[in-house]
């Protein structure tokens, strides 16, 4: 004797259904879940420099510029503010006389920092005969340079996490 079984107490799998998705839609739902694991592999957050700059002796614009290769950096004389190439970051932003504090996420990785302060707003590193700077300037590792920039590695400096330099223009 057979006892009739109600379809609802039958498992789903014994009688699949067909797709109703298309082989297209199929595809965009695979690539859809690989890119979003992806994603979510991928670091959420770069690590983190903190650029503290001293002595600002008045009023004017402070221009910072990241490097992170030494051709980049070397070529640099400031005669021109603003992006570049090589330059991963930056600021050019007024500052009053005192100190500043600037944030910025970078990669990990090995990077140098030139600063200069335009008192007279010309968007460049005013100089004297010879080259001698009339306005303030800085780099990391407070590198001084004979007749001109100090070399990337003299004002090189490491990022790995949080970081944090002092610079005294």
């Amino acid at each position: 004797m057979h006892r009739a079984v109600h379809a609802s107490f039958c498992p789903r799998a014994s009688h699949p259904r067909p797709s109703r998705l298309s082989s297209a839609a199929r595809l965009m739902n695979a690539v859809t879940v690989a890119a979003a694991t992806l994603l979510l592999s991928l670091p959420i957050f770069a690590d983190e420099l903190v650029v503290t700059i001293n002595n600002i002796k008045e009023a004017g614009e402070i221009h910072i510029a990241i490097y992170d290769n030494a051709a980049a950096f070397e070529t640099d004389r400031g005669e021109k503010g603003g992006a570049a190439p090589g330059i991963t970051e930056g600021t050019i932003e007024m500052v009053d006389p005192g100190s500043v504090t600037y944030q910025y996420e970078l990669p990990p990785g090995t990077n140098a920092i030139g600063i200069f302060h335009d008192a007279n707003l010309n968007n460049r590193l005013d100089n004297y005969f010879f080259g001698v700077p009339r306005e303030q300037y800085g780099f990391g590792n407070e590198a001084r340079g004979f007749l001109g920039p100090p070399s990337f590695d003299a004002a090189v400096f490491s990022v790995a996490g949080r970081t944090e330099i002092a610079i005294t223009l």
